[in-house]
């Protein structure tokens, strides 16, 4: 039986009802056997248990020579140029932390070969109690830009040490609560990042970054019949930095209310200067210009506050 990878979310869903299983991990060696409770050790067997899935419903499929990179599997096996189906796995509790590819040899694999561009992303979030069950509490498929993100310094988002880039990583896609970087929209952009992190690898900046999407272009033509329309960087990058966003809209409330204190106080001075004027015994002028100093002081302190606000605030803007 062929299956796609949607008809396989949906069996799993909707047939096999894996949100409602449990499971246990156990680990045998002589005549002592122990259930596993380390949570990371659930991400790296739920490949083999897919695959033991699979063969346990006579789906076709052919495992992978490469476990460097995507997919795991080919769905078709007479053609793997299609059906591509890479599993991931991840503690719910916590972030994704599993790797996407080694950066360079991505860049290159997507360059060479557009298709693989179609992997789907089979992704479990899992978690394991304090007794060892599992249990799987969301499943997802998903494609490569559905998942990854940008970064501070960099286009997309990276393991870097000591200033080499490694791993891309992925981007938490599901949730709703504000990050500091969104999730691409397309593949044109995540194209576009790509292209632009090719500058910043060194070994890619002095070999291929120049050329990589002149001939990315060329093989994708060839294979799909046209062109992406990939943006530049510097044209897109900013709808990404959900961070500067924040710290704009964080700045502009903080003027805002700058403004508002500066305007109330105001109007207390002339309230204090106008009953002043209107005063008629020395008690009540008395009072009038004692709260009248006092005002003006404010006034001042909260001049000196709009300014640096402001300041502070077109520094941000003009960044």
């Amino acid at each position: 039986m062929r299956l796609t990878a949607q008809e396989i979310v949906d069996r799993l869903l909707n047939v096999d009802n894996i949100l409602d299983l449990k499971g246990e991990i156990k680990f045998y060696l002589g005549d002592v056997d122990i259930i596993v409770k380390q949570k990371d050790v659930v991400g790296n067997i739920m490949q083999e248990w897919l695959q033991g899935w699979l063969d346990k419903n006579d789906i076709e499929y052919a495992p992978s020579e490469n476990s460097q990179m995507p997919p795991d599997f080919y769905l078709n096996p007479d053609d793997k140029t299609k059906g591509l189906l890479e599993v991931k796995a991840f503690n719910r509790n916590g972030s994704p932390g599993f790797d996407i590819a080694d950066f360079r040899m991505y860049a290159e694999e997507i360059q060479e070969k557009p298709y693989m561009l179609d992997v789907d992303y089979l992704i479990f979030g899992y978690d394991m109690n304090e007794s060892g069950v599992v249990s799987i509490k969301n499943v997802w498929l998903k494609k490569v830009w559905q998942i990854t993100r940008r970064m501070a310094n960099y286009p997309i988002n990276l393991q870097v040490k000591d200033g080499v880039i490694h791993k891309i990583r992925p981007g938490v896609w599901y949730s709703q609560k504000a990050t500091d970087y969104a999730i691409f929209d397309c593949l044109e952009d995540f194209i576009c990042a790509m292209e632009e992190t090719t500058f910043k690898e060194p070994k890619l900046r002095d070999s291929i970054a120049s050329t990589w999407l002149e001939k990315f272009q060329r093989n994708y033509k060839a294979r799909y019949g046209h062109e992406l329309n990939v943006p530049r960087w510097k044209d897109i990058k900013d709808k990404y930095d959900l961070a500067s966003e924040k710290k704009i809209e964080k700045a502009n409330e903080l003027l805002e209310r700058a403004k508002n204190n500066k305007q109330k106080i105001e109007a207390r001075v002339l309230r204090y200067q106008q009953m002043s004027i209107e005063a008629r015994t020395d008690r009540q002028r008395e009072n009038a210009s004692t709260n009248l100093l006092k005002a003006e002081k404010q006034l001042e302190a909260a001049i000196r506050k709009l300014e640096k606000v402001q300041e502070q605030y077109d520094l941000l803007m003009n960044s």
